[in-house]
Order: C-alpha cells, then structure tokens, then sequence
C-alpha cells in the first residue's frame, strides 16, 4: 500500500515535475524579441521628437487641447497594447514565433506613403493609432468577452470613426459562431442585439464626451467633417487604385506585386491549413463545420478588412494609410503570422512541400527585414 500511495503522489505532485530546459530557441527568441521591442519603442520617441505637426494632427490637438508633446506621449500605452494584442493573435495562429512576425509586420507598412496626409508613425495623435489599437484588443478578447469586445470596438469608433465599418464584420462572426448558451435562432438574434448594443453604448459614451467638452457648435462641425466622407464619390480607377495601394509597401510596384502575391500565397497557405483540419468538437451542416474551422476573432478581422477595403475602393480617395490605419495596424499584420503558419505546415508534409515552406520562411525574413530598414531611415527623416 505504502509503495501505491508513493507512486501516486510521484504522479500528481506538483512541486516534482521536471521544468522544461531552456533551449538555444528560446533564447534566440527572447533576444529577437527584446530587439524588436526596442526598435518600437526607438521609433516611438523618434516620431515624437522630430516629426513635424500635420494638419490632420493639428485638428486632433485643437480639440484635445494639449500640447504635442503631452497628446503624442499618450499614445504609447495604446501602442503597447496593440502589440500585445498582436502577439497573442499571431501566437494562436502558429506560435511564438507567428506572434513575433506579427509584431514586425508592423513597422513593415510605408505609413509615408500618402504625400497629401502623412502619417509619421505611433505616436502621431490623430486617434488612428488608437483605434487600431481598441480594434487588435477586441480580436483578442472576442472568443470569451464578446460584450467587452463590442465596447472597445465602439471606443475605437469614438477615436477614428471609419472604424464603424468593423461592426457588421464582427455581426458576422457571431453568426458563425453563436454563443455556446444559445444555438436557437432567436438566442442567435440576442445575441446580435447584445453585441451591438454594447458597442452602440460605448460608442454613445464617447459621444457624449466630446460633446459636453466641446459645445454643440464645436460638436457639430467636427460631425460635419465626416460625413462627407460617407456620401457618394466619383470612384478612382480600378487599374489605378493597386498602385496607390501598393505604394504604402516601401517597393516599386512591379516589385511590390511580385512581393504581395508570394505572401499571399503563403498566408493563404496558413489558412487553407485551418479549413483542412477537423475539430474533435464539429457538429452541424458540412459547409458550417468547414466554416467554423476558421477562428471567430479571425474571421472577424478578415470581414473588418474586407468591409475596409470596399468602402475605399467606392470612396474617391487617393490616399489610403489615414482613413484605413486600423485595419492597415490591426489586421494586415496577421498575414505574416499566417504566412509562417503556412510555411511551418508544409514544412512537415513531404520533401518538395518542406522545400516550398522552406523558400516562404526565408522569403518572408528577407521582405520583412528590408522594410524593416526602411522603416527605420524613415523614422529618423523628417
């Protein structure tokens, strides 16, 4: 008996399993890590130091009433949180090392790519940066938190108001995904009402914010200055609209196109793998079941972007980085995170797919290092 009772509390003790050996991997990741964050938080204070007030950024100071400085500094927790919520996302998809992709994929965007309405960086207080940030944080939190999701998604409204156009793309998700209390269709239809009415009081509470620190005049002609944006537009070319997109890529566009297609490759790679994989758990219609495949919060993302993307393609605009910075800072970094999903699942099939993932990984390192380097030039030029 005494040897039984010994050999169970060998079992389930605790205090007597063997922690795992630090590896070569995980100090080379915390090292990458670590200089990362680093080169983040450098261009942060950089952007925040020298880059010059735009006129976009002028209007936000106006109404915050703070001085540069102060209301660019304010920025940083909300950046912070953005690449925590990008990490987590990209770790979900395929690991540390996704979420570490994730997080550079940041600094990959060309945010100086509208001459008429730069974006400098971060820590520019046009609201953007923070809405993008509220926009990442709801993915992250939308599998368990759906009402905390839909109230940081209606704060994100508050601060950049194009942001609306992510509600019916979360609507979506949560048809798909229904709450584990309520599969009937009426339980689906509240649970809509809740998620939207959550985010309709937050995004009221903001509202009424800058009302009663603004004055209804104030209010109104801030109100006046979007809703232009919502009215019809003469629509820029089809063949033009690409170049203008593919300029916010740092490349020519010859190159940037050739550079696109290969990481769309690979990321949808990444995501074919979702579709592919049975869950233990699948009930329901078979086309449902492959749907579901796809986690909510990126199927919320994908819908965001798509919502995005169609609206600016009807909107007449010629720059694309201001009135798209969420979906461009929240959501187009998750495709290097799928992209090395994809590599790192062809890697494990055979000799010629591993060759393939083998050619993704050291494709997607070399892209994303070289606009890595000029993200930096760019943050140390005026």
């Amino acid at each position: 008996m005494t040897s039984v009772v010994r050999l169970r509390d060998t079992v389930v003790a605790p205090s007597l399993r063997v922690a795992r050996t630090r590896t070569r991997a995980d100090v080379l990741f915390a090292v990458v890590l670590a200089v990362l964050l680093a080169v983040h938080v450098t261009i942060f204070f950089a952007v925040l130091a020298i880059a010059p007030v735009t006129a976009a950024e002028q209007r936000s100071l106006d109404l915050l009433h703070l001085p540069v400085e102060v209301a660019r500094a304010l920025i940083l927790p909300f950046h912070a949180l953005l690449i925590v919520s990008l990490f987590v996302l990209g770790r979900r998809a395929a690991g540390r090392w996704a979420g570490l992709g994730a997080v550079l994929a940041i600094l990959a965007l060309n945010l100086r790519a509208d001459p008429t309405a730069i974006v400098y960086g971060p820590s520019i207080a046009t609201g953007g940066w923070v809405a993008a940030s509220l926009l990442a944080a709801s993915f992250v939190v939308l599998p368990r938190r759906r009402l905390l999701a839909a109230c940081l998604l209606g704060a994100a409204a508050v601060f950049h108001f194009l942001t609306a156009l992510a509600l019916p793309g979360f609507l979506v998700a949560l048809l798909l995904f229904p709450a584990p209390d309520g599969p009937r269709p009426l339980d689906r239809v509240k649970d809509l009402l809740s998620f939207a009415g959550a985010w309709l009081a937050a995004f009221a509470a903001g509202q009424l914010v800058w009302l009663a620190d603004l004055g209804l005049p104030a209010y109104s002609a801030r109100v006046a200055e979007f809703l232009p944006e919502f009215t019809p537009h003469p629509m820029v070319p089809l063949l033009e609209q690409p170049s203008i997109v593919f300029a916010a890529w740092h490349f020519a566009t010859l190159t940037t196109v050739a550079l696109a297609a290969f990481l769309f490759l690979a990321a949808g790679t990444g995501v074919v793998r979702y579709f592919v994989v049975p869950r233990p758990e699948e009930v329901g219609p078979k086309a449902l079941v492959v749907a579901r495949r796809l986690p909510i919060e990126l199927w919320a993302a994908a819908c965001s972007t798509v919502l995005f993307a169609a609206w600016w393609t009807f909107s007449g605009l010629r720059v694309v980085i201001d009135p798209n910075l969420p979906a461009l800072v929240a959501v187009v970094p998750l495709i290097t995170a799928m992209a090395y999903r994809g590599a790192k699942w062809l890697l494990t099939v055979n000799r010629f797919w591993a060759l393939c993932g083998a050619l993704y990984l050291i494709g997607l390192i070399l892209a994303r290092s070289i606009q890595l380097l000029m993200t930096l030039i760019q943050a140390f030029s005026a």
